[in-house]
């Protein structure tokens, strides 16, 4: 069967752009999910200041009537016009494991780059570099914390696929405090 990409528009399809990945890691218990009021005003185009020089669309796979995937593709002005980064960014970035769905998304971001004249596409990023950036490479049975994205292994192995390379790495970590009594002979 056949993948279609919808651009989410509506608020019900804003909705359903939000909650897909609840459909993918539902069942994932290091999987933190997003709160789905922030995730709303986020997008809002009217109640979030990053659209007075950012655009972003917000694109849904479809296989048959079943959603298999989504993604934003961004483009941040500042950064094109003020910096000279030709780039398109994508982020919000998730779908089941299969290349075609990915292929079919990353695409679409790369059909809008190629639109507004952009040579190179980034992700996944947020909105600037404040927001949430990266994939996760390593530590997946490890709980996500509500600052990056969680992502199971196969993201990586699909964006290798398509030729994609990892521009930076960076090292999140948990420190564990040691509770009262295990102090205490130190104190």
């Amino acid at each position: 069967m056949s993948i279609t990409i919808t651009e989410a528009v509506s608020k019900a399809q804003i909705r359903e752009f939000i909650t897909f990945p609840f459909s993918i890691y539902k069942d994932n218990p290091n999987w933190v999910p997003p709160l789905i009021i922030e995730e709303e005003m986020s997008f809002d185009k009217t109640k979030n200041p990053v659209f007075e020089h950012a655009e972003a669309y917000f694109y849904i796979a479809y296989r048959g009537n079943s959603a298999v995937g989504r993604v934003a593709a961004i483009i941040n002005w500042t950064e094109v016009r003020d910096q000279g980064k030709k780039q398109v960014r994508f982020g919000w970035f998730d779908v089941i494991d299969d290349i075609e769905v990915t292929k079919a998304l990353l695409g679409k971001v790369a059909e809008l780059g190629k639109k507004h004249g952009l040579e190179k596409m980034e992700g996944p990023m947020g909105f600037s570099n404040m927001d949430k950036t990266g994939a996760l490479t390593m530590g997946y049975d490890q709980m996500s914390t509500m600052i990056t994205w969680y992502n199971a292994a196969y993201y990586i192995d699909h964006f290798r696929q398509l030729g994609m390379t990892q521009e930076k790495e960076w090292v999140e970590s948990r420190f564990l405090f040691p509770n009262e009594q295990q102090v205490a002979p130190y104190l």
